[in-house]
Parts: C-alpha cells; sequence; structure tokens
C-alpha cells in the first residue's frame, strides 16, 4: 500500500535505513527461540545440530561443551531436522519506538553447523501519542495465519491478526527505547507483556506509568492483557493506591482483582487495609469465594419466591383440585405438595430441583412427598395420564428403594386420583 501522508512517507524511508541483525542478535535466535537438540545414534556420539560437535553424552538436557547450547541428547535414526522461530528486535529511530519482527527458518544436518536463514516480516512503528504504523511483508490467503509473500516488498500495511501475534512472540533481551518510554518508567524488560501494547498504555496512560514506576508488574501485565481487564484497573484504581502505600505487592493480579470485587459485592471497605492488603490472599478469596456463593444462592432463591407469587394463580387452576390428597399402604404415605411453598422446602430439605425447576407449573403431572414413620423417604412425580410413576427420588436424587411400594400405593388409589382430576 502506498503512503497516504507524510508520517508514512518518513516511516518508509527510515523502515529501508534499518540496520541488518547482527551475529550476536543471530546467535540468540538460534540457541534461545527454538528447541535444540543433539542426536544420539545407536552406533556412535550424540552430535550438536548448532556446531555439529561429537562427544560422549546420556540421553536428556546438558550444554554442548564446544558452543555452550542448552541441548536435548535424543536417541534417534532421523538425521535432518528443520525449525522456524519467530523474534522481535525493539529499538528506537528518531523519535519512534519500532518492534522489528523475524523469522528464523533453520535446518538442521548430521555433522553440519547449522546455517539459519532470517527473513524481517515487517515493523511496527509507535508515534509519541501511542499511534501505530506497520511496515510490512504481504499476506497471503492460506489456511494458516502467518503465511506470507516472501518475495513482496516492505509496505505499509494494515494492522493484523498475524502481525499482531508475531510481535507477541521472543524478545531480544537488548532493548532501546525512546527517552518519553524510559522516562515513562520502562526499565529493560517487557515482562512478557505485548510490547506493542506495553509501549502504547506507557505513553498514553498515566495508570501504566505508575505501576511500571511502582514495580507492579502484575497489575500492569493485567492492565494490558484486555480492554475489559483495563477497565478493572480505572475502577479500583483507589484501591490499588492504598494498597501500593501501604507497602502491598500484588503477586497474582487476577486472583487479588477477584477479591477486591468480592469485596465489594459483600459491602466491605475497599479503601481499608485491612481487607484489601491480607497475608494469605488464596485463603482469604476462596473464603469471600464461598461466602459470595451463599449470597448468590440466597438471592436466586428469593427471585425464585417471588417469581412462584406470580404463579400462585396458575398453580391453584392446575393443582387445586388435587390438595389435600393422601394415600397409604399402612406403612408409607403419600400426599401432595400443597403450595408452591411447599414445593421449594421439599427441594431445599431433599437437595433436589422440585422447586427451582418449577414442577409445579407441570399441567400433566403430580407430585407426592412419601413418608415413613414421619420421615420423607421420597419426592415421587407421576403422570396425570396414565398415572404412571415418572420419578421417584430419594435425599439428593438418589435411586428410592421403596420404588415398588409406592407404585403400588398409585396403582391401587388410581380412581381416587382420577375422581379428583374430573372434579
Amino acid at each position: 500500500m502506498k503512503p497516504r501522508n507524510k508520517k508514512q512517507e518518513q516511516i518508509l524511508a527510515m523502515s529501508g535505513q534499518l540496520r541488518p541483525l547482527t551475529t550476536a542478535q543471530k546467535q540468540w535466535a538460534l540457541t534461545h527461540t527454538i528447541d535444540n537438540y543433539a542426536l544420539k545414534f545407536k552406533k556412535g556420539k550424540a552430535v550438536c545440530l548448532i556446531c555439529g560437535h561429537e562427544w560422549e553424552a546420556e540421553e536428556g538436557m546438558c550444554r554442548c561443551p564446544h558452543c555452550g547450547a542448552k541441548v536435548e541428547v535424543k536417541a534417534t535414526t532421523q538425521r535432518v531436522v528443520r525449525e522456524r522461530s519467530y523474534f522481535n528486535i525493539i529499538t528506537a529511530v528518531k523519535g519512534f519506538q519500532v518492534i522489528r519482527m523475524f523469522l528464523m527458518i533453520v535446518e538442521f544436518r548430521k555433522g553440519m553447523k547449522a546455517n539459519p536463514g532470517f527473513v524481517e516480516i515487517g515493523s511496527y512503528w509507535i508515534d509519541k501519542h501511542g499511534h501505530t504504523t506497520v511496515v510490512g511483508l504481504q499476506r497471503t490467503l492460506g489456511h494458516y495465519i502467518d503465511s506470507f509473500a516472501f518475495g513482496s516488498p516492505l509496505e505499509i500495511r494494515h494492522d493484523n491478526d498475524a502481525y499482531r501475534h508475531i510481535a507477541g512472540q521472543w524478545v531480544y533481551s537488548k532493548i532501546k527505547v525512546t527517552d518519553t518510554i524510559k522516562r515513562n518508567g520502562f526499565k529493560s524488560s517487557t515482562y512478557q507483556i505485548h510490547p506493542v501494547t506495553l509501549f502504547q498504555q506507557l505513553l498514553t496512560n498515566p495508570k501504566a506509568e505508575t505501576l511500571m514506576k511502582a514495580n507492579e508488574i502484575e497489575l500492569l501485565r493485567y492492565l494490558c492483557i484486555r480492554p475489559a481487564y483495563k477497565a478493572d484497573i480505572d475502577i479500583y484504581w483507589n484501591t490499588i493506591k492504598v494498597a501500593n502505600r501501604n507497602g502491598y505487592k500484588v503477586k497474582d493480579s487476577q486472583m487479588w482483582i477477584d477479591y477486591i470485587k468480592m469485596l465489594e459485592r459483600s459491602g466491605k471497605d475497599i479503601l481499608s487495609p485491612k481487607y484489601i492488603c491480607p497475608s494469605n490472599l488464596k485463603g482469604i478469596h476462596d473464603k469471600y469465594v464461598e461466602k459470595v456463593n451463599r449470597q448468590r444462592a440466597k438471592e436466586r432463591m428469593l427471585a425464585d419466591r417471588k417469581r412462584a407469587e406470580a404463579d400462585k394463580a396458575t398453580f391453584e387452576e392446575l393443582k387445586g383440585r388435587y390438595i389435600g390428597l393422601s394415600m397409604t399402604d399402612g406403612i408409607i404415605n403419600l400426599h401432595t405438595l400443597d403450595s408452591i411453598t411447599e414445593y421449594y422446602e421439599q427441594g431445599e430439605r431433599e437437595h433436589i430441583c422440585v422447586g427451582s425447576a418449577r414442577y409445579y407449573l407441570k399441567a400433566d403431572t403430580l407430585v407426592f412427598t412419601a413418608t415413613m414413620k414421619g420421615k420423607t423417604i421420597a419426592t415421587v412425580e407421576i403422570s396425570l395420564n396414565d398415572f404412571s410413576i415418572l420419578q421417584c427420588r430419594a435425599f439428593a436424587n438418589d435411586v428410592c428403594k421403596y420404588t415398588e411400594q409406592i407404585a403400588g400405593i398409585i396403582n391401587a388409589n388410581k380412581t381416587l386420583i382420577a375422581e379428583r382430576q374430573t372434579a
């Protein structure tokens, strides 16, 4: 794409003047961004695929005594290994923060020194206002996100997921940044944060600058992950400042923010060091998880009860004629659930969903509670079409061992149920 303004023309011109990769950068990419192996054959020594050195070694991780690379000694008959990786070089050019993206392709052969090839995929140029411009190779249509036309020129391109993905891969340890970014707290590492997002936030977001200078890296990482998390930082910024003033370091940002949210839901003071600076974050977090779950269950129950009040007229129309219906064989007693409240109480007591699932609104079924010696032994749902048992559940949906006996009571009283049905 042709440059559309003077800024893009300037960036494209400077892009063509960037220095090629240094020997140190290439060596770093070879030894750090791919899995390195030393192949060991049935007859012979281990062979380092990086430098071609041979030595006696057992299987497992070790260092090549010649080049010093950390390699995995692997017994195999394979003689050729092909690897590829993406990595980034971060530098600064005339006030622009630049993230250069590279592809390394290397073929390892037994007895030969590795000779990797490098292709520059493109670069991100970030100005002092945090605006980005992408210079890159042309993407091609294909199954893979990183399909590029390697013969195409480096031109101004639209940002996309492929460039974003590559820019988030390996980062060379020696980083050069603009004076503005250095002033805003950047030290010497991206801390495994996507560099484009990190530099944009440091240039445009005072909260990111404060977190970087306060060495609150976990919270800075949380802020940079996604917009919704950035909104959490904005919402609880005063809480973060209080915690920082009290010397509290957040080691697990996701858990800590979740904990603060639960404190707020529970009506606690989220500006009090007593609550927001726990010594055992996981323990207190788990305690509040249980507390909030109980609170949610209670709220859900109240909502169900309110909804049940609205269903009262329908319930009376469907089940009113069966109210007070009971039957027994002298040992087991069956009695209908005669109100919506009884459905909920039965469900809570027996740990079943007869109330929450609104069985009281089923037009073609009828629910009984079965008791023996005054103790509930089952909740029974029967069909009003043929009076067969649809469900017979003991406590917590367990199997009821009295199902056949209960079925006998239902069969013996079909006429009684039918009379109520036609009343």
